[in-house]
């Protein structure tokens, strides 16, 4: 007995490991998830049932009928081990595979401990029988506690169905006195189309009692209360009836008793729909007075605010380029100034060289010469005409981009007059640079056009409009190209940019007033309806083509108009 019992306690970890390689191997950890200390204890409460029962009684447990299935401690252990994986959910084929391998890890640990034949085959018989006797134990005690909790699960739906069918049956009262209360005509009907289920207000339109009504076709029903319209479903149908001169909507819907048998039944509303009709009719009147009131309040709001950007933004620029003139005016005088000062001083240079040569040591001008290189004088004289020159010719574009500034911002200007589009296009360029150079390579194609009586200023609105509209459509980087030539008869222009393109939807839209697909406070929606209108006011016509991720081309024709 001390033998076993020993055996048993000192391979613990043994036993252990061979229990979870078995599982492992089987497929079980699908089932038993957990860490090894959890089998553990169910290791250690097999063995300590195994070991008090063969303390009590060394001989092998019986398997006689009387036994069989007896409340003992020899099979207490596993009858709760059971009863927790039942609760679990675990399936008692699955539970009894398990104790499968804690049997042949104890029978294994035994033909392996080197033991004499007798003793070793006592031991293990004792084993086989303690295992069958808790295995016998485990299914009887699991088949009974399955029966018992079955039937109290079945007692406890029989009493949840005889509450839910007297909650259906009330809801079944509740719901038939509802709809029968519903002013809108309601009734169901069998795949066959015959009625099945009406309501009160179905009743008396077709003038019969729900006994007449049930199992009738539900088309000869309208038909005869003069209802004649062909029903589908998902689209409702509107019909006059002449004999009440009342306006219904009918509305035809599926409906699937028993979802997959294929059989549709069919719900149909009929709704008076007269009163809302009139209203209807109505608003629709007042919805057009109220357009045509906004369209002419958006013309006259858009041509205001037109005007006083304008004169805002002349107001602006003129001061702007009466503040540059005055600095870039001493300025460029300084660099010129500077620049015959340059002249003069390398002449100087030059003729004190050569005096130096002339009449000093060689030493000195050995000297003279060396502190030359080692100053780089020669090349600082250089370099002070190229940085003249350079600066002479950055201040001249300033006062360019000035005088296109002053040009731009004569608001005042409203002479209708002999202008060169041309200018007026690269004076705007000039402009709006700032809005390009970081977003785009901006590619110009001037041709050759004649000169045109317009209203430059106004012109100048276009062009501003139209550039920056580009760079706006270009999120990183992209190419703007500007064209002019002559056709026809008219000064044409393109203004293309590589930016995201406009949407099919949008391209009828974007002359509109207001209409803008910026965010809030990033666009009023007036810079292309304005532009619309002024090359409208030019007897011209303004066209675009886009193509999304791709880009926008614009397109500007002129009439050429001579000098009177």
């Amino acid at each position: 007995m001390t033998l076993l019992t020993n055996l048993i306690v000192r391979n613990e970890d043994r036993l252990l490991a061979q229990i979870l390689s078995l599982a492992e191997a089987n497929g079980y950890f699908r089932f038993v998830p957990g860490t090894p200390e959890e089998w553990r204890a169910t290791l250690r409460g097999l063995s300590g049932s195994l070991l008090q029962a063969f303390r009590s009684d060394p001989s092998p447990p019986s398997l006689a009928a009387a036994d069989v299935g007896r409340d003992d401690g020899l099979s207490a252990f596993g009858v709760v081990e059971a009863r927790k994986r039942r609760r679990e959910r675990m399936p008692l084929g699955i539970f009894l595979g398990l104790v499968k391998f804690f049997r042949q890890a104890y029978l294994d640990l035994v033909r392996t401990a080197g033991l004499p034949r007798e003793e070793e085959e006592g031991h293990l018989r004792y084993i086989e029988r303690f295992f069958d006797r808790n295995e016998v134990a485990i299914c009887v005690s699991w088949t009974s506690e399955s029966v018992s909790l079955r039937l109290a699960e079945l007692r406890q739906e029989h009493d949840e169905l005889s509450r839910v069918y007297n909650l259906v049956s009330t809801a079944k009262k509740e719901w038939e006195g509802t709809i029968d209360r519903v002013d809108d005509m309601l009734f169901l009907a069998d795949p066959g189309r015959r009625i099945r289920r009406c309501n009160r207000t179905f009743r008396e339109f077709v003038g019969r009692p729900y006994a007449e009504i049930l199992g009738q076709p539900f088309d000869r029903l309208l038909s005869e209360a003069g209802v004649d319209v062909e029903l589908s479903f998902g689209n409702p149908a509107e019909c006059f009836h002449e004999r009440t001169g009342k306006w219904f909507v009918i509305s035809h819907y599926p409906f699937e008793e028993d979802p997959g048998d294929g059989a549709r039944a069919t719900i149909v509303t009929i709704h008076d729909s007269t009163e809302l009709k009139k209203a209807a009719e109505e608003l629709t009147r007042k919805n057009l007075r109220l357009n045509e009131a906004l369209a002419a309040l958006k013309r006259s709001q858009a041509k205001v605010l037109h005007q006083e950007k304008m004169a805002s933004i002349g107001q602006l620029a003129a001061g702007v380029a009466h503040e540059i003139n005055n600095p870039i005016g001493f300025i460029n005088s300084n660099l010129s100034t500077l620049g015959k000062y340059l002249s003069r001083l390398s002449g100087f240079l030059a003729v004190q060289s050569e005096c130096i040569a002339a009449g000093a040591p060689q030493e000195q001008v050995e000297s003279v010469r060396q502190q030359q290189a080692r100053l780089k004088i020669d090349y600082i004289v250089k370099d002070l005409e190229d940085l003249v020159r350079e600066s002479l010719e950055g201040a001249e574009r300033v006062r360019s981009i000035v005088a296109d500034l002053k040009s731009f911002s004569r608001v005042d200007e409203s002479e209708y007059k002999q202008a060169d589009l041309n200018e007026c296009l690269r004076s705007t360029i000039n402009i709006v640079w700032n809005e390009i150079k970081y977003k785009a390579t901006l590619k110009k194609e001037l041709g050759e056009i004649p000169r045109t009586r317009c209203y430059p200023q106004q012109m100048n609105q276009v062009f501003m409009n139209l550039l920056v509209n580009a760079a706006h459509a270009i999120e990183h980087q992209g190419v703007i190209t500007v064209r002019s030539w002559e056709e026809d008869g008219y000064v044409c222009f393109t203004v293309a940019d590589t930016g995201q393109g406009i949407p099919e939807a949008n391209l009828n839209r974007i002359f509109e007033p207001f209409f803008t697909t910026k965010e809030v406070g990033k666009g009023t929606g007036l810079g292309l309806s304005i532009t619309y209108d002024i090359v409208k006011k030019h007897n011209g016509e303004i066209t675009v083509r886009s193509e999304p991720g791709k880009g926008t081309v614009f397109t500007v024709r002129i009439p050429v108009v001579e000098e009177v």
